[in-house]
């Protein structure tokens, strides 16, 4: 019995016939590629994390041609699918706080008739695969984000890999041959465990991606985190942080309140820390304690009581700690808290005694108010002489209401006190 393939020409093609290119980029930070042209980048964490709004925020620059990339300097459009959403009183509110060019983003959806009546629905893949490649060519975006993608499937079911791979690889493929960039929004599992396996539904998801960003919250700052858990054409494995903050923004019957993304730069505290902090916290307490006095007693036998981290960390084990009890340690410390921060543009991280606990001048008691020395942790900042600050014991930070006074909290340091991150 002979074998029928419905297969077209056979075609062999040799590596040196293949021109060798550099691989484009649509958003790099520092050289640390984020998210690349010609594939997806796939976003995920659990409800209320702010992906959303990065997601926004990235196309916001992206439109005013100041996202960081191959695409600097140039205003791109962007399509954006976000059904959960209505975009009168959501999506267009969110753009504008993130100071979208709201003429280069663009909603796409498919005419239908009922009874006579014509309506609008959200697209569905792989069926509208056609329509989508007709909105690319016509609008020439060159970022398209799915807000969540597997809203976008209809019927079919996101955790069989084959339904995922039907639906998305048709949009892989347009990716590659327009050279634009996929963002595709998704959510965590439940529990913890290695970033890796948090993504919901199938693997195919992750394997369908070159690049995963995962979204979680540090409780002990408030502060949103990003890191990089796979990237394929890059580095990967980087974290940085940003917090939202509230903005007012004229809709027609008078202002609403959004929330927008402020970018503050690296991380040294990745979301698997921070989803795996409870099983951490469940870890034997005489190790911890142990752990958390050698990070103390190392930093008070150095100048400045303050060490580069890699110094920390190489001593630490050498101790026979383990790296995450060494990183857990800095992070529990609170009477003294340990600070951590980049010692200059391009430089290490630096791991610091915080001078805010050790160097006070109380006056006027009565008043309850204390004069804090202010003595900056990293190395090249200016200027150089401490500044005097006024704060109320256990009142609110004024800068941005969270619970820490002002000399204790990262949110402040970072927007307003470090050079590095302006």
């Amino acid at each position: 019995m002979s074998e029928v393939s419905d297969a077209g020409a056979l075609r062999v093609t040799y590596a040196h016939q293949i021109t060798p290119k550099r691989q484009a980029w649509l958003f790099k930070l520092d050289d640390v590629g984020v998210m690349p042209l010609g594939t997806a980048t796939i976003c995920a964490g659990n409800g209320g994390e702010g992906k959303s709004t990065f997601a926004l925020y990235t196309a916001a620059l992206l439109t005013r041609g100041e996202l960081p990339g191959d695409f600097l300097g140039k205003p791109q459009t962007v399509i954006y699918f976000g059904p959960e959403d209505d975009w009168s009183t959501v999506t267009v509110p969110r753009l504008t706080a993130a100071g979208a060019d709201l003429r280069r983003v663009a909603q796409v959806q498919a005419e239908t008739t009922i009874d006579a009546v014509t309506l609008q629905r959200e697209l569905r893949f792989p069926l509208d695969m056609g329509l989508l490649r007709q909105a690319v060519e016509e609008t020439g975006a060159r970022l398209i984000i799915l807000d969540p993608a597997p809203s976008m499937m209809g019927t079919a079911d996101m955790n069989k890999v084959q339904d995922v791979r039907r639906a998305y690889e048709p949009l892989m493929a347009l990716a590659q041959r327009h050279e634009l960039g996929v963002v595709m929004i998704n959510h965590f599992g439940k529990g913890a465990g290695s970033v890796s396996h948090k993504l919901s539904g199938s693997h195919a998801w992750r394997d369908l991606t070159r690049s995963f960003l995962a979204f979680a919250t540090d409780e002990d700052t408030g502060e949103r985190v990003i890191t990089q858990d796979k990237s394929n054409y890059g580095a990967g494995s980087t974290s940085w942080k940003f917090i939202l903050e509230s903005v007012d923004v004229p809709v027609e019957d008078g202002v609403t309140s959004v929330g927008r993304v402020r970018f503050l730069g690296e991380s040294d505290i990745s979301v698997g820390d921070i989803i795996n902090r409870g099983a951490d916290d469940e870890a034997d307490d005489e190790d911890r304690n142990a752990a958390q006095g050698f990070v103390l007693d190392y930093l008070r036998g150095c100048e400045g009581w303050e060490a580069k981290a890699a110094a920390v960390m190489k001593a630490g084990l050498a101790e026979g700690f383990s790296k995450d009890e060494i990183k857990n340690a800095r992070k529990r410390s609170k009477a003294p808290r340990i600070t951590s921060a980049k010692s200059g543009y391009g430089a290490g991280w630096v791991w610091q005694i915080d001078p805010d606990e050790t160097d006070t001048d109380t006056s006027d008691p009565a008043e309850g108010v204390t004069k804090v020395s202010k003595v900056s942790a990293f190395a090249d900042a200016t200027p150089s002489t401490p500044s005097s600050v006024e704060v109320t014991p256990s009142s609110p930070c004024p800068n941005h209401g969270t619970d820490y006074v002002i000399g204790g909290c990262y949110t402040c340091d970072a927007i307003h006190g470090d050079p590095w991150a302006a």
